[in-house]
């Protein structure tokens, strides 16, 4: 692992079980939470330790990332961005992923509300590739729909850029409630809703967005698919999700992958396994045979003498690419019995029984002439 991996970044070791891995993130993320720590590039720690923690914690993930290696899982691709007003709804499936440190903690430190502008929120995309995408990586483009800083205003909601004191919550950014049961007085802090939790109000409020600092923008995002991918494994893009508050980062867009079946191929882990018909006679003689790369180039097959029906032959380096080393090609014998023979064929097999001490069976000889043929012996019989 690099310097700059998961594991690092927790200061845990690469086969460090689940216990550690909690732990080290409890100590981390109670020392460098933004509410907690004022020293310089305190908020971007905090960050990378709930991402740290959010893959190594999930099983599943982790297991992608420990194949994979950080700059594939972590760093799919930063993406191009091709911008556009917003047009229309977006048919996949979106989803807020929301602050893992919130999740984990039950909402904010020590039960406080969270302070400062919000980060935007995550959002997740599937995407379906086909078997030769994913075996040798692939660039695709994308629409994506989401929130955007509003051009008018830079994403302040302030045509001025500037901002007064909201007198509802005094700056604070909360709102403070006391509500009366036969237990006592509760005091419940709520976010302040003239000011949406920012403690301060546009000196005046953009027309364009409202004052909110937002707008719904289209834009189109190359992907970059790195070999190896599976279904269920999810790509990010830093910094493709929802736009955060006034001074917050925008969150991240993950896209979780879809294999589509393929109609020659399947997929073993790193292998990828096809099929090849071969006579009775290849198989008992070895021969030479052409088979198909799953990228369509043709390589020659050494098929040995007295092979079996369903065995295994492996072309090395033909399978899915990882960063690596390539797996293998798996190509299983069937061998076919033909159905027709020629009068050639048919004399060349009675003469191999013949040998073999065996008798042919009259009933499979006259099956052996073909459905029309037997039509035609029947008309002849009949004229006679």
């Amino acid at each position: 692992m690099g310097p700059d991996s998961y594991y690092d970044t927790l200061g845990v070791s690469k086969g460090a079980d689940d216990k550690e891995i909690k732990k080290a993130y409890r100590n981390l993320a109670r020392k460098y939470h933004p509410d907690v720590c004022k020293e310089e590039g305190a908020e971007e720690r905090f960050k990378k330790i709930n991402e740290a923690y959010s893959v190594l914690s999930d099983p599943q993930k982790r297991a992608q990332y420990d194949q994979m290696g950080h700059a594939a899982y972590s760093n799919a691709s930063k993406g191009s961005y091709g911008g556009g007003g917003y047009s229309g709804g977006f048919s996949a499936d979106f989803s807020g992923f929301g602050d893992i440190f919130d999740t984990f903690f039950g909402g904010g430190f020590g039960g406080r509300q969270r302070s400062g502008p919000r980060p935007g929120a995550d959002l997740l995309m599937k995407m379906q590739v086909t078997l030769k995408e994913a075996a040798f990586g692939t660039e695709k483009e994308v629409s994506l729909d989401h929130i955007e800083p509003c051009p008018a205003c830079d994403g302040s909601g302030s045509e001025t850029k500037k901002f007064t004191t909201c007198t509802t919550c005094g700056g604070s950014g909360q709102m403070r409630q006391v509500n009366q049961s036969i237990f006592g007085s509760f005091v419940r802090m709520t976010t302040c809703t003239t000011c949406g939790g920012r403690g301060k109000i546009p000196e005046s409020r953009c027309k364009t967005c409202g004052g909110s600092g937002h707008q719904r923008a289209r834009q189109t995002v190359k992907v970059k698919v790195p070999p190896g991918v599976d279904t269920g494994m999810r790509l990010r893009m830093e910094g493709y999700g929802d736009a955060g508050e006034y001074g917050a980062p925008s969150g991240d867009l993950f896209i979780e992958i879809a294999v589509a079946p393929h109609r020659t191929f399947t997929r073993r882990g790193d292998d990828l396994e096809t099929a090849i018909e071969i006579t009775p006679a290849q198989a008992t003689l070895g021969s030479e045979v052409e088979v198909k790369t799953i990228d369509e180039r043709t390589v020659i097959l050494d098929i040995p003498a007295g092979v079996q029906y369903n065995t295994g032959l492996k072309i090395p380096g033909e399978g899915v690419r990882w960063q690596t080393r390539p797996g293998d090609m798996l190509v299983r014998v069937h061998i076919v019995v033909p159905d027709r023979l020629t009068d050639e064929e048919r004399e060349l097999y009675e003469r191999l029984l013949d040998i073999e001490g065996k008798k042919p069976s009259t009933r499979g000889a006259k099956k052996g002439k073909g459905f029309f043929q037997d039509v035609v012996d029947k008309v002849k019989e009949s004229v006679k």
